[in-house]
């Protein structure tokens, strides 16, 4: 019995994980899927050192981060690559580690393509409902002194007060009210 191929495309800036907590990913996975190649996305090989040799040894594909200098929520040629697969259609299912961007268009696009999807991360994300299935990490294959994602506790905000704060008035506004106001000036000029 043939077992489903699977490609794994892992952003390993959004799950920090250790080279020995992913193979051990992969391990498990293997008992399930023939894992054909991992794409892994946002390496740097000084900040990855310990994957240099695991990704060489299997001949696996890295994509650098990009030069933006804002923290992007999902690599964009993440989402090329997997409608890449989508298109050539010769794979059965795709293992997703991203970070916390807006993947379903891509999940939705390789499920009608007949593509099992598997969300790859240590909590259940808001999108896991639209995969397939999900795979759990467990915190011991993370980086040490790096927690996993936390959710995003909900601040509350101070209520707005109703009325709009008195703003003191400059001198020189109150000095032409004064002459303003006076009677004295405008009996002076009111014609009888």
């Amino acid at each position: 019995m043939n077992k489903p191929k699977m490609i794994i495309l892992a952003d390993i800036a959004s799950l920090r994980v250790t080279c020995a907590g992913f193979k051990q990913i992969v391990k498990n996975l293997e008992s399930k899927f023939d894992v054909v190649t991992v794409k892994f996305y946002s390496y740097v090989a000084k900040r990855n050192r310990d994957f240099n040799e695991y990704i060489s040894a299997n001949g696996f594909e890295t994509s650098l981060p990009s030069a933006s200098r804002r923290r992007n929520k999902l690599d964009c040629r993440q989402v090329i690559d997997a409608a890449d697969i989508a298109a050539l259609g010769n794979i059965d299912a795709v293992g997703l580690i991203t970070g916390e961007g807006d993947i379903l268009p891509v999940v939705n696009l390789l499920k009608s393509k007949g593509i099992d999807v598997y969300d790859i991360n240590v909590y259940e994300g808001k999108y896991t409902y639209a995969y397939t299935g999900f795979i759990a990490v467990p915190t011991s294959a993370l980086r040490e002194g790096y927690a996993a994602p936390a959710t995003k506790p909900a601040v509350k905000k101070a209520p707005k007060p109703d009325v709009a704060p008195v703003r003191q008035e400059s001198a020189y506004v109150q000095e032409a009210k004064r002459i303003v106001s006076h009677n004295d000036l405008c009996n002076k000029y009111r014609r009888k």
